[in-house]
C-alpha cells in the first residue's frame, strides 16, 4: 500500500510538524512527496485538526484549477521554509532572513482573515477558509505560532533514523527521543545494529 496524506504516520506531536513531514523522506533519497494536489492538502488539514468544524468540505470542490495549483505550489514552498526554520531551531545557528520574510508575509496574510467568534460561552480567533490560499495561511499561522512558542514547549528534534529526517516534538521524559517513531524507525535502527554485529 502505497503512503499517502490520508494513511502517512502522524508523529511529529503538533499540525504543523505533520505538515513538514509530508515529504516521506528527506535523505539521500528525498521524497516521496505525499501533496500531490490540492485535494491531498485539504484532506490532510482535516485529518490534523485543522479545518475541523471550519465549513472547509467544499474549499477544494470550489477552487479553480489555477487557484488550487498555486495554493499547492504554496503549500509546498510554506512546508520546505517551515522545516528550514525547525532545523535551525534544532541544530543551531541563524535562520535565513528569505525564510524569516517568506512566514511573516504568509502568516500576517493568514491573521488578516481571522475574526474574533463568541460561540455562547468560549471566544476564539477564527480563520476564514474561502480561498484556497488560506489553507496555506492558515499552515503558516500555525508555524509561526509553533516558533513563537518556544520557551514554552518541549524542543523539535530531527530524526536520526536512516535516510528519515522526519521532525517531531521531543516529549520524551528525559528530552533524549531520536526517532520520529520507535515502530519505524527506532525499529530499523536496531536491526540495523543487530545485523552489523
Amino acid at each position: 500500500m502505497s503512503k499517502t496524506v490520508q494513511n502517512m504516520r502522524l508523529s511529529g506531536g503538533h499540525p504543523v510538524l505533520d505538515f513538514v513531514n509530508t515529504v516521506d523522506s528527506r535523505g539521500d533519497r528525498w521524497g516521496p512527496d505525499l501533496l500531490d494536489s490540492f485535494d491531498d492538502l485539504v484532506i490532510f488539514a482535516r485529518r490534523v485538526g485543522l479545518t475541523a468544524d471550519r465549513g472547509d468540505s467544499a474549499l477544494g470542490l470550489t477552487a479553480s484549477q489555477g487557484d488550487a495549483f498555486e495554493a499547492l505550489r504554496a503549500g509546498k514552498e510554506l512546508r520546505e521554509c517551515l522545516y528550514r526554520l525547525f532545523l535551525v531551531e534544532h541544530r543551531g545557528g541563524r535562520p535565513s532572513q528569505d525564510d524569516i520574510a517568506y512566514l511573516e508575509e504568509a502568516a500576517t496574510s493568514g491573521r488578516a482573515r481571522q475574526t474574533f467568534h463568541h460561540d455562547g460561552e468560549t471566544w476564539t480567533w477564527m480563520q476564514k477558509l474561502k480561498e484556497p490560499l488560506d489553507l496555506v495561511h492558515l499552515l503558516a499561522l500555525s508555524g509561526a505560532d509553533l516558533l513563537a512558542t518556544k520557551p514554552e514547549r518541549r524542543p523539535i528534534r530531527e530524526c536520526k533514523g536512516a535516510n528519515c529526517g522526519w521532525l517531531f516534538l521531543d516529549h520524551s521524559k528525559g528530552g533524549r527521543r531520536k526517532w520520529c517513531s520507535d515502530e519505524s524507525c527506532g525499529t530499523h535502527s536496531r536491526v540495523k545494529r543487530f545485523r552489523a554485529k
